[in-house]
């Protein structure tokens, strides 16, 4: 069995990270001053270098410790799983033991602990024990509570460009001995939404031989009838699309495209640039578009009160509509 690809192309030095030099640079210029901080953020779309950096600047504090004794310093904690007090104080607890070397403690979607979870983290980020540093890393960083932020150094991780990520496929295609065309590399690029990880998962299905679909066109149809207001063959897509994806990756696909619509209408290249010509988007209405994206993202919301989610998502598309 073949090596998964983002696991195989993972960078292992800050030179290596992709499509991220300015928040690079930033960490490097902090690391070589001594000014960084013993407490972090890294922000982010998922895919994008957050945690992978976070285990470079492990490494870099730690410069001169073997590697088979890294891990030992290096924490890695899911907030996701570990949401409550009692998984902080745990945490806590295990910072006070003095070891050989800095203690890094790798907080990752660092939004889901829960305010009090948070709340009893919050001395210790601001004083945490000489020799330990921690760095929280979230996908939405607007649900971490002030208090927390106002202790932590902020560094933002952004989508990956288009034309970056293609370059880095290619590479990666080239090593794997993959022959691809441009147009493929591009599509994966496009896919990819700005994470190096998603397309490199991409590539991995080319890699294997599995199929690869693409629902562009379906979502480009979806869109266009909601734009219309043609309920009837907004459901009959949505129930096509059903077939291959959840409900909810759905409508967060239609948020991404009126988001992008929204982006096209001011010239700015987007994702759907090549479905949607430039004279097209001129006249979006733009108002109407961010009321569409406000709508899906009431929809999204309604997804956790019923666990009903054909009902919520076609009730979502007729509302669209009107």
């Amino acid at each position: 069995m073949s090596e998964v690809l983002a696991l195989k192309y993972r960078p292992k030095t800050f030179e290596e990270v992709i499509g991220q030099d300015t928040t690079i640079k930033q960490l490097k210029a902090a690391l070589e001053n001594n000014t960084l901080g013993h407490a972090l953020i890294f922000c982010g779309t998922r895919g994008s270098g957050k945690t992978t950096s976070a285990r470079i600047v492990a490494q870099v504090l730690n410069a001169g410790i073997p590697a088979n004794e890294l891990p030992m310093l290096v924490t890695e904690v899911d907030a996701a799983s570990n949401t409550g007090v009692d998984n902080v104080r745990e945490i806590i607890e295990n910072i006070r033991y003095s070891r050989k070397g800095h203690q890094v403690v790798i907080l990752d979607e660092a939004h889901m602990l829960s305010k009090n979870a948070f709340n009893s983290l919050l001395k210790t980020l601001e004083e945490p024990p000489p020799g330990v540093s921690f760095i929280l890393l979230t996908t939405e960083l607007h649900k971490l509570i002030p208090t927390v932020k106002s202790r932590c150094q902020i560094y933002e991780f952004s989508d990956v460009p288009v034309e970056t990520l293609e370059k880095h496929y290619f590479f990666v295609a080239a090593e794997e001995k993959l022959t691809l065309t441009p147009e493929v590399i591009h599509t994966v690029a496009i896919k990819a939404e700005g994470s190096v990880r998603d397309g490199l998962s991409l590539l991995q299905k080319y890699l294997s031989g599995e199929e690869v679909e693409d629902f562009s066109d379906k979502y480009l149809e979806l869109v266009s009838a909601i734009y219309g207001q043609d309920v009837a063959t907004a459901l009959e897509v949505v129930g096509q699309l059903r077939k291959n994806e959840e409900a909810r990756v759905i409508i967060q696909t239609l948020e991404k495209w009126f988001y992008w619509s929204s982006l096209e209408f001011f010239g700015m290249k987007t994702p759907i640039r090549d479905k949607i010509p430039a004279s097209a988007a001129k006249g979006f209405d733009l108002a109407h578009l961010q009321k569409l994206f406000a709508t899906c993202l009431d929809v999204e919301r309604n997804f956790n009160a019923t666990p009903n989610s054909k009902s919520v998502l076609d009730m979502g598309v007729i509302n669209l509509c009107l």
